[in-house]
């Protein structure tokens, strides 16, 4: 496949790619920098070296079996996002690795703020009217599959969904049928679960499905309309909401722009305390097309994901930061070029959109 020339003046990934958009076919210009920090507590936080930087994700990867497990690393490939999302990959430590009954757990990026409980086994009581205590835990992945959800068709004709959550624990038609079932793991202390009908928000750290809610709701209408009128291109009323992919309350708008202090609690081995700035970088991304007059853009931060799993001496905690920027594609691909490059670091927002 054809693809525009690329000269890429930064030490981050670059990834052109033609996308589809509500009014046609636009040239994506989407730039990954991977960061390191190997202290936990306040360390220096570094650009990856070469080897380690991580390409653009051109697809969505699940914890486990895809469209039945949520999702742990999402893509990368869109057009726009309004604000910026924050997702956090990572296991629940135990404080001291020493198995408790429930593990606190927070997350802090900027004006951000999420806390979450996660709780060991306990199982439904009484027809799910109640919930035993938990069992001591040391640790656990920090999945939409252990938080309240999930999807019961035991009536394929009317089938029961939490369309928020459709892959975690505790929905069902007949809340019988969960008395010494697991009930979930992951609680938000601002709404704990109780009983089958308390039916709290999902609780999670991670990305949101793209055919859940919210996401759901701003996907367009696919209809025949659509079919005979507008495909393959997306839907005149698909909102680009549905891009943002991080859990409520970790979506950013006004977008972050580098430099906002990371609190992290009782995500790394050993459990306690994560602090880290995220770096300040600012990028200009250009597109010179044959016949027009070249466009700039200074895209704001959109996506940054924190990956805490597999930490160890030579593995450290890794921060993917992502920018974009895209113009109408040129009918020969090749003849657009599109340089990337930093320029000085300022609070502020995108030149263009």
């Amino acid at each position: 496949m054809a693809s525009p020339r690329v000269d890429n003046r930064t030490d981050f990934v670059v990834h052109p790619q033609v996308i589809l958009d509500r009014d046609g076919e636009k040239l994506a210009c989407i730039v990954k920098a991977t960061a390191e920090c190997a202290s936990t507590l306040g360390g220096a936080v570094e650009i990856a070296p070469k080897a380690r930087r991580r390409p653009v994700r051109l697809a969505d990867v699940p914890w486990g079996e895809p469209e039945k497990s949520s999702i742990a690393y999402p893509a990368d490939l869109c057009v726009r996002k309004a604000a910026t999302d924050v997702v956090v990959v990572a296991r629940a430590h135990a404080p001291g690795g020493r198995p408790i009954q429930t593990i606190d757990v927070y997350v802090g990026v900027g004006p951000l703020r999420k806390a979450l409980q996660v709780h060991g086994l306990r199982v439904w009581e009484r027809d799910g009217m109640g919930i035993s205590a938990p069992r001591p835990i040391a640790q656990l992945e920090m999945r939409y599959d252990f938080a309240w959800g999930g999807f019961d068709d035991s009536d394929a004709e009317h089938p029961v969904e939490e369309a928020r959550n459709p892959v975690g624990m505790g929905v069902a038609r007949d809340p019988k049928t969960l008395t010494d079932l697991q009930a979930p793991h992951i609680d938000d202390p601002a709404a704990p679960l109780k009983t089958w009908r308390t039916r709290p928000p999902p609780a999670g750290v991670g990305p949101v499905g793209r055919h859940w809610e919210p996401r759901r709701r701003y996907i367009g209408t696919y209809d025949e309309r659509w079919k005979e009128m507008r495909a393959p291109l997306p839907p005149e009323d698909q909102d680009d909401r549905h891009n943002q992919c991080a859990s409520p309350g970790l979506i950013a708008d006004p977008p972050l722009a580098g430099g906002e202090e990371v609190r992290l609690l009782n995500l790394v081995p050993e459990g306690g305390p994560t602090t880290f700035a995220l770096p300040r970088i600012a990028l200009e991304i250009e597109f010179r097309v044959k016949d027009r007059e070249p466009e700039v853009f200074r895209p704001h931060l959109d996506t940054v994901l924190i990956d805490l799993l597999g930490l160890r001496p030579r593995q450290p905690v890794a921060i993917e930061m992502v920018w974009r920027a895209a113009v109408r594609a040129p009918r020969q691909v090749q003849e657009a070029r599109v340089v990337v490059r930093e320029v000085l670091w300022t609070r502020g927002g995108a030149t263009r959109s």
